[in-house]
């Protein structure tokens, strides 16, 4: 019998996994698909906000601290183990951890892709998620994330390319995650009229909004409402970088549904015909 089909999702820190597809990847695992989350970096250079925790006592074993959330949270999703590419978080854009060697930034790009084609072909998903040329909002990491993924997803087809990291597979769908803009701009418009503070600045034209995708771009819409007090337990279980009183978890009751219930995504490739739009990473495949 062959395997469940099986989603794969690469993201470039601890935490980003529940942020951006952590409804996607528990509602395919209840459905009984196969899913993996491949995380670039340790996020050693992330804020500490959990509650009580000592920022210089937990600054030098920050990945390891975020090592353990991450699994605890992928076990909240239903997928899997931790799968670590193990480079060092770069920072911010124009940071110090840019130059850092042991960076992910300055990471030689053919043993990235080499490690993510190792992954790739260990696991064998159908379904691979990554981010846009922009890596969502500009951070290196994520911009990184997407140039390897990229990459990777046509290398470990080949077998004459890498041939140490196992035999060929071919991804049959692509997808970056992605959020429309004119749905960033309706968040920040409501949270303004109820006078809360919204994480996506103060902008009032789609124009002036740097992250997103134009809403033309954006070809997948899976709704994830049912799992969506899962997602939200898993970004709980992010202690050190997603603090009780975070944005993500304090979102008025009325709207959560409308910010965190569906996931959005642009198609990059699919070997398999499946008329967009779609609401359904899998569709064509099943």
């Amino acid at each position: 019998m062959a395997d469940p089909l099986g989603l794969m999702c690469v993201h470039a820190h601890p935490d980003d996994e529940s942020i951006s597809t952590g409804g996607v990847l528990a509602r395919y695992a209840d459905e009984g698909l196969r899913t993996a989350v491949v995380t670039c970096t340790g996020g050693e250079l992330g804020e500490i906000v959990g509650p009580g925790m000592d920022v210089d006592a937990v600054r030098p074993r920050l990945a390891e601290v975020r090592r353990d959330e991450l699994a605890a949270a992928l076990g909240v999703l239903g997928a899997g183990a931790p799968r670590l590419l193990g480079y060092r978080d770069s920072g911010m854009v124009g940071t110090d951890g840019n130059s850092d060697p042991a960076s992910f930034w300055r990471a030689p790009f053919d043993q990235a892709v080499g490690r993510l084609v190792a992954q790739l072909r260990e696991f064998r998903p159908d379904v691979l998620v990554t981010y846009d040329a922009f890596g969502g909002y500009g951070h290196p990491d994520h911009v990184q994330n997407h140039r390897i993924s990229l990459v990777a997803a046509e290398a470990c087809a080949m077998p004459a390319l890498y041939p140490e990291a196992g035999p060929a597979w071919r991804v049959r769908k692509l997808y970056f995650a992605a959020i429309p803009k004119t749905a960033i701009l309706q968040a920040t418009a409501e949270l303004r009229r109820r006078g809360l503070p919204s994480p996506f600045g103060d902008a009032e034209r789609v124009e002036d909004i740097p992250m997103g995708a134009a809403d033309e771009e954006v070809t997948t819409t899976v709704d994830v409402v049912a799992w969506l007090a899962r997602k939200q337990d898993a970004m709980r279980a992010h202690v050190s970088q997603i603090s009780p009183d975070s944005f993500f978890l304090n979102v008025p009751e009325d709207l959560q549904q409308a910010a965190f219930g569906r996931e959005w995504f642009i198609r990059q490739r699919s070997d398999v015909p499946a008329p967009v739009p779609e609401d359904d990473l899998f569709a064509g495949l099943r």
